[in-house]
């Protein structure tokens, strides 16, 4: 069984049963898991696959032509559209990064619409891109009267932290949390780390080192979607560095702040950036206004740790490199992402109704004096709030006391209160624990 995607599996088999037409798309960035998905979903099928490069459209007729006649088909050395789909007996057509085709030209779309039309027996096409915002944001006009027949979408969202446990069993809540900062929930990025390996290795094998599998990815993520890679680099530096309000990023980068505006706007649909948002609380005037984030792990890794120092690392080996400036800043590094666990934890629990508090909206709050990992609220003024630590040898009971005075920043009387601490609790959160029920400690273990 495939890990960490059975809902998407039995959805796309629930779709493949269903007996009718069905053109669906799926998609997600690159290494979120997609081929997996689909080599899973198609195994004991008879299904066409293809995966498309780019190329132009006499290429792409060429390249597509190229498989079939490798399978015994006969077509001529550029056949066209219609050819190659007249040569298709399987009712499972699976086409990977499908974007290229549809830029390359209108023939394949008219091609596939025609098909559709025209197959008597009931068929499933799955259009599959990495592409997200292509999918999002143009797709809709490649396809032109094509897209009235999409019968369902598919967005593969990255895997959490417990999926991240499951894939390493052998490695520590800790070290999962590590992994999980630096390569996200993108299991195609988890495949470069060896298991059998501490993470300090992993990090000095695969990413730090010359030549590693990832050391240039986190600059290839971006380089490889975008144009004028120097103002983008410049933004995802200063972000790095906890440059993440507009005014910030104008005074560290000297480009204008309609210019830096435009490029933020470019890498949020990209998903290499976030706009963070409070939720609406009745302490709204102590909000600071949104806040930018960079979203992609290995991304953000990168800028943090190999963008600024890139001549250093030349220097040094990877081991030292790590000693000196990695390992001691990894904890806090650590801190954001651990927040991300918190919340992801309090949705998933809310899920299942198992919160003491029916939720109907969540988010977090970025105040002037410090956040809220999460606020969940059922819409009749009762609310639960979350606070993550993970720097700290343990949660202090000061904190606590801060966390007491945000939520009253905030406006709001929280009915239940949660901590979440990677490395426990100190001794007056224990005992203050036995005595209220509305305060919960979560610990990795409860994870």
């Amino acid at each position: 069984m495939l890990k960490g995607r059975e809902r998407e599996l039995a959805y796309l088999n629930k779709e493949y049963q269903s007996g009718s037409d069905r053109l669906l798309i799926v998609y997600g960035q690159k290494n979120v898991g997609k081929t997996a998905l689909l080599a899973a979903f198609m195994e004991n099928k008879t299904a066409f696959y293809y995966q498309a490069e780019e190329g132009s459209e006499r290429q792409q007729l060429y390249l597509l032509g190229r498989q079939l006649q490798r399978s015994g088909s006969s077509l001529p050395l550029y056949p066209a559209y219609e050819e190659i789909f007249q040569c298709l007996g399987q009712n499972l057509l699976v086409i990977d990064e499908f974007q290229y085709l549809l830029k390359a030209g209108d023939g394949f779309v008219q091609a596939l619409d025609t098909f559709l039309q025209n197959k008597k027996e009931a068929c499933m096409v799955v259009l599959c891109s990495s592409s997200v915002s292509f999918v999002e944001n143009h797709m809709v006009t490649k396809m032109g009267r094509l897209a009235h027949k999409l019968t369902g979408f598919l967005k593969l969202r990255e895997l959490q932290l417990w999926d991240v446990a499951a894939y390493f069993p052998d490695y520590s809540w800790e070290d999962c949390v590590n992994v999980y900062s630096i390569l996200g929930g993108l299991p195609g990025l988890w495949q470069a780390f060896d298991a059998s390996v501490s993470v300090r290795e992993n990090i000095c094998n695969v990413i730090l080192a010359q030549g590693g599998r990832l050391h240039e990815e986190g600059a290839h993520i971006v380089s490889g979607q975008l144009r004028e890679c120097g103002v983008y680099f410049s933004v995802l530096g200063a972000l790095a560095q906890g440059k993440n309000k507009l005014n910030e990023l104008y005074q560290h980068t000297g480009f204008s702040r309609a210019k830096i505006s435009v490029y933020l706007k470019n890498l949020m649909e990209l998903e290499l950036v976030e706009k963070v948002f409070s939720l609406d609380t009745p302490g709204r005037d102590n909000q600071r206004k949104a806040v930018y984030r960079i979203s992609h792990p290995l991304v953000r890794f990168w800028f943090c740790f190999l963008y600024a120092d890139s001549s250093l690392l030349l220097r040094m080996s990877p081991e030292a490199y790590y000693e000196q400036l990695v390992k001691p800043a990894l904890t806090l590094y650590c801190e954001s992402c651990f927040s991300k666990v918190c919340q992801e934890y309090m949705q998933r629990e809310a899920a299942v109704h198992a919160l003491p508090v029916e939720i109907t909206d969540f988010g977090s709050f970025v105040g002037k004096a410090g956040s809220i990992d999460y606020i969940g609220h059922d819409g009749n003024g009762q609310y639960i709030v979350a606070f993550a630590d993970y720097k700290d040898p343990v949660f202090p009971y000061e904190k606590y006391l801060q966390a007491k005075a945000l939520t009253g920043q905030a406006g709001i009387r929280p009915d239940y209160m949660y901590l979440f601490s990677g490395h426990g609790f100190d001794a007056k959160l224990e005992a203050l624990d036995k005595e209220l029920d509305t305060l919960i400690l979560i610990r990795m273990d409860d994870l």
